[in-house]
């Protein structure tokens, strides 16, 4: 694996940036929540190239890692723990453990409670809570699927594909019309609703058009003319990306 260090501020000293070549046209720098920096590159960029992208927007990168930092613990799904809190559907929720009974979970406006019959089990209210937050987002997703493929592509006479929820380390989403599956981040049930139905339309979209072609563009503008907008929010509340 390729990385280049760069030298931060004094308070966050040196990080090192993951490099990803791809088949890709454009540049992708995102900074995320785990204060991971990757910069996805088209295969044949030059290392100088690189460098001197990297020197240029160094100041933008110690100011997103800044930000993360100061968040405090939101948005962490690995290391969950009583008190700390975590990003849901553009929401700043608390994480509750609370002795019970049983074991299960509730959520209101404010609070995810992990109803606990260990409430010390910290390793045991990790896996229950990944469990129960890979359902909650699979029935969001599937919900929205369902939504956009009766309004808009249930005409065109494709079957609705099957959805998937997993980790991904760089994409919201992914479709392989082959194979008529969709697969979703985990971290996107994070986003709000908005956000969530662009990536589902953007999914989608690839069942007519497998690559990002101009007729590509011009459908998801068609039926989601802020798209763009939606995009942004979204790299900005959960992921800082270029």
């Amino acid at each position: 694996m390729e990385y280049i260090t760069l030298e931060l501020s004094q308070i966050n000293g040196t990080i090192d940036v993951k490099i990803v070549r791809k088949n890709i046209k454009n540049v992708h720098l995102k900074v995320f929540r785990s204060l991971e920096v990757v910069l996805s590159v088209p295969i044949q960029v030059p290392q100088e190239w690189i460098e001197n992208f990297l020197s240029k927007r160094i100041k933008w990168i110690d100011e997103q890692i800044t930000k993360y930092k100061l968040s405090d613990g939101t948005n962490t799904l690995d290391s969950i723990k009583n008190g700390t809190s975590v990003q849901m559907l553009g929401k700043d929720m608390r994480i509750v453990f609370q002795e019970d009974s049983k074991n299960y979970i509730e959520v209101d406006e404010k609070r995810i409670t992990l109803y606990l019959k260990d409430v010390t089990n910290e390793e045991f209210a990790q896996k229950m809570f990944l469990r129960w937050w890979k359902k909650a987002a699979e029935d969001v997703f599937q919900n929205e699927l369902n939504s956009l493929y009766e309004k808009i592509f249930k005409k065109y006479q494709i079957a609705k594909p099957d959805i998937y929820v997993r980790k991904m380390k760089t994409l919201w989403g992914s479709c392989t019309p082959s194979k008529s599956k969709v697969t979703f981040n985990n971290y996107l049930f994070k986003a709000n609703i908005r956000c969530i139905q662009y990536v589902v339309l953007h999914e989608l979209t690839h069942l007519l058009y497998p690559n990002h072609s101009k007729q590509f563009y011009d459908f998801l503008t068609v039926h989601m003319p802020d798209w763009q907008e939606r995009k942004k929010q979204l790299d900005t509340e959960v992921v800082q990306g270029l």
